[in-house]
């Protein structure tokens, strides 16, 4: 019996504080996530930031435009002109029938039974949450920092031996290349269109910042090489780059020629998820403790791709003195100095060319230098004269010698690599497992030895703790914002009590979806607790209204509960429909945020299922604990 204008400004008063602090609530659950160290909140920043300013427009929308535009409907009494519209009536008709009836039935005795039992209920809560707990630590639903994108390139990188030509390289790329067509081959695509739709090789610059490589510079060196598969877009293909990866790597096998393979297929690489940084008191400590620690990995199921980042260098001859060589007056420096000029060259004069001055070289021809066999035989000047085979004046020893040392602090040191199957085990694990029982004994069996965790573990370090803490500023900003908001102390934490169980459903959506839990799944988490808590703090705030009109404490919150079911229901289903689209998208654009849109999508809808009968019965049981110990209040534990 309202008019229209009187109507809407009565509704958008009295709505106006439970939507001014559902919006805060969510922009400070948000909050957070703009300030995650690393590459990754780099990468992430603009989801929370593009959320916080989309809240911040639909306060102003929800409060000042709306209620104009609702002003001007005339929905009581109004009949549709067309068949169409009747059609839509009779429908809306009907559904708000079953609605109401739903409310007053099944509901009704839903709600009486939580706030009666709120016991029973809050139990219930509790052994879903630890459940739900167990799932993760049990590893039914896998913890990796970064999820696996499906993308279009698949990589394989190769080092030969020092020294190599770019020929022997480029040799082994192309043996490399035809097991990668031929895995082509075998996985042809359903839709009859080739797998692979390009093919890239590079000798000599690898190609360290090209797709599914860690970024890192760009160096000539002709011993190195890179194979890169173009495959068809991910939206058309039913293989996936990672199953091209496993199968092109079981193709190739281990190569004589090439002293270190690996292979890469995603979009982005944080470095490699086991990355240990070895360091000891001596070289051959250190040699030691690399190479026990590779044996356990290759040991370790679902490890692959275990390797180090040492250079063996160049091959050389190194040269040592016999007894005689003093007695004929051969010393180191005249030994050197002759095998170069044979070997390499010794300068014999230089020619002016134009503005160019060429230096002419003169050495042993091709033909007495080229086997190794030459250099034992060539024969020494002595100093008197006389000419004696080196292999008479030297003993000669093949090896080689890094062409590069990295040390920190003085000390030399290593780092160890490798890659896991997620089907099989997580990075999270095989790490854990390191620092708790290998490196332990590494340090017992080598004195001095240190480790640094890397890679994907070094990230995750700075990454997990910033937002950890960041989480708990904003879970305290939340509970003032509250606790000014409703002049209470208890009633916040009654409402905060409903971010658990949005893990919860979160924790649900990953597992029947098959998918593991990841940093974008902790964004999701995080952004969920400024949205989940939006029902319970409606529940709670006409919780209060109906208190104030005088009714009991268990009837006020049933009348609470069922009459704003329509609203908390509608929009955790229309959050979920929003974000729907998102979960079944299979863009690489998408791969990122489908972790978080699970999160947000099915843990707003099933944590709203749970908050609907846990927020009355956390609200019962805290009036109960006060009427028994404390001073009566007709407000739910309003101070």
């Amino acid at each position: 019996g309202v008019p229209p204008m009187e109507a809407a400004v009565a509704g958008a008063h009295r709505v106006a504080l439970p939507v001014v602090l559902a919006v805060s609530t969510t922009v400070a659950a948000f909050v957070p996530l703009l300030f995650v160290p690393g590459m990754i909140g780099k990468f992430l920043f603009q989801i929370p930031a593009i959320v916080i300013i989309v809240l911040a427009v639909s306060v102003v929308e929800a409060l000042f435009i709306l209620p104009h535009h609702l002003s001007r409907l005339q929905i009581v009494g109004h009949q549709p002109r067309t068949r169409a519209g009747a059609w839509i009536a009779n429908r809306r008709h009907a559904m708000d029938g079953a609605l109401r009836r739903f409310v007053n039935g099944p509901l009704d005795r839903a709600l009486r039974f939580a706030t009666t039992h709120y016991g029973v209920v809050i139990a219930t809560g509790v052994v879903l949450f630890v459940l739900t707990l167990g799932v993760i630590k049990g590893g039914y639903v896998r913890f990796i920092f970064f999820p696996q994108v499906e993308g279009r390139y698949v990589t394989a990188t190769l080092d030969l031996h020092q020294g190599a030509t770019a020929e022997a390289t480029l040799a082994a790329a192309l043996e490399i290349e035809r097991a990668g067509r031929a895995v082509g081959e075998e996985l042809k695509d359903p839709s009859g269109q080739p797998l692979i739709h390009a093919v890239y090789i590079t000798v000599g610059l690898q190609d360290r910042t090209g797709p599914g490589a860690a970024a890192a510079l760009n160096v000539l060196q002709g011993n190195k090489s890179s194979v890169v598969f173009e495959l068809l877009d991910p939206e058309i293909r039913t293989i996936t780059s990672r199953e091209f990866e496993q199968r092109w790597r079981r193709k190739v096998g281990m190569l004589p020629q090439v002293q270190k393979l690996s292979f890469a297929s995603n979009v982005i690489n944080l470095g490699s998820p086991v990355q240990v940084q070895l360091s000891a008191r001596t070289a051959d400590g250190l040699a030691q403790a690399v190479q026990s620690l590779q044996d356990e990995l290759r040991r370790t199921e679902g490890v692959f791709d275990v390797r180090d980042d040492r250079d063996p260098g160049k091959r050389e001859v190194q040269f040592r003195l016999k007894p005689n060589a003093r007695s004929l007056g051969v010393t180191v420096d005249t030994l050197s100095q002759q095998v170069r000029a044979a070997f390499f060259g010794a300068e014999a004069l230089r020619v002016q060319r134009g503005r160019d001055e060429v230096r002419v070289y003169v050495r042993l021809p091709r033909s007495e230098r080229d086997a190794l066999s030459d250099l034992s035989r060539y024969r020494i000047r002595t100093p008197a004269g006389d000419y004696v085979p080196l292999h008479e004046v030297a003993e000669l020893e093949t090896g080689s010698s890094p062409s590069t040392i990295v040390r920190e602090g003085g000390r030399r040191v290593t780092t160890v690599l490798a890659e896991v199957d997620p089907a099989v085990v997580t990075g999270q694990l095989v790490n854990a497992r390191l620092v708790a029982e290998s490196l332990p004994r590494l340090q017992e069996e080598v004195p001095g030895l240190t480790y640094t965790m890397g890679g994907e573990q070094r990230e995750q370090g700075k990454t997990l703790p910033a937002l950890a803490r960041n989480f708990a500023l904003s879970m305290f900003c939340m509970y003032a914002l509250l606790a000014l908001a409703f002049r209470s102390y208890v009633q916040p934490i009654i409402v905060l009590a409903a971010i658990p169980f949005g893990l919860v459903g979160a924790t649900v959506g990953h597992l029947l979806l098959g998918l593991n839990l990841g940093l974008t799944s902790i964004f999701g988490i995080v952004g969920l607790a400024g949205i989940i808590v939006n029902g319970s703090l409606v529940l709670i705030d006409f919780t209060n209204e109906e208190l104030r009109r005088g009714k009991g404490p268990q009837e006020a919150i049933v009348a609470a509960a069922k009459s704003r079911f329509r609203p908390i229901l509608l929009t955790a289903v229309t959050t979920f429909l929003g974000i729907a689209p998102l979960i079944v998208e299979r863009s690489i654009q998408a791969q990122f945020l489908i972790p978080l849109a699970i999160s947000i999508g099915v843990g707003v809808l099933l944590g709203t299922a749970l908050l609907m009968l846990l927020t009355p019965a956390l609200a019962m049981w805290v009036e109960d604990l006060r009427h028994r110990f404390g001073p009566r209040s007709r407000a739910v534990v309003a101070e």
